[in-house]
């Protein structure tokens, strides 16, 4: 009787409890910076950014520390973690890409960590990728830039992705 109770109870929670996501919702944890900075191209998808799982984001915490004060550490910066540069990068981008007519029929991300920034997105133009690199040449403080960029054709983004792609 007891054991059936037992049964009959937990079938019960089961029912209560929601069911669990085939995946964990994203979230941009540490507040990094991500933007679209051009939106012509309508089936573009949409990069993953700084976007991670809470369990991604504790392993990433560590690691994160670690990798802002090393900047400082070995004097390359003048702020104690290479992360506080981030929001002074993320408004030099925005200015140069409201200021040009260049890439008008693209579709551009921008992320943004340590000083390093990524643009993700599709161009039309085989050009596409140096002409982001000739736009953003010379913003303050940046380490390194990095462009994924997919052309109409290609089979598949060369980033993550925010959301699966539809067949």
């Amino acid at each position: 009787m007891i054991a059936a109770m037992t049964r009959g109870l937990f079938a019960i929670a089961l029912l209560l409890v929601p069911p669990c996501l085939a995946e964990e919702a994203v979230k941009n944890w540490f507040d990094d910076p991500y933007f679209q900075v051009r939106s012509a191209i309508a089936h573009c998808p949409t990069p993953l950014g700084p976007f991670t799982t809470h369990e991604q984001m504790l392993k990433e915490t560590h690691y994160r520390s670690e990798r802002g004060t090393r900047c400082w550490l070995e004097g390359k910066c003048s702020k104690p973690s290479s992360y506080m540069y981030d929001a002074d990068i993320a408004q030099a981008v925005r200015a140069r890409f409201e200021g040009s007519p260049k890439l008008k029929d693209a579709s551009l991300w921008v992320t943004i960590q340590r000083r390093f920034i990524w643009i993700d997105g599709c161009v039309r133009s085989a050009r596409g990728r140096s002409e982001i690199e000739t736009l953003l040449r010379g913003v303050p403080d940046v380490e390194m830039l990095i462009v994924n960029v997919m052309r109409a054709g290609d089979a598949a983004p060369p980033y993550r992705t925010l959301a699966p792609r539809q067949p």
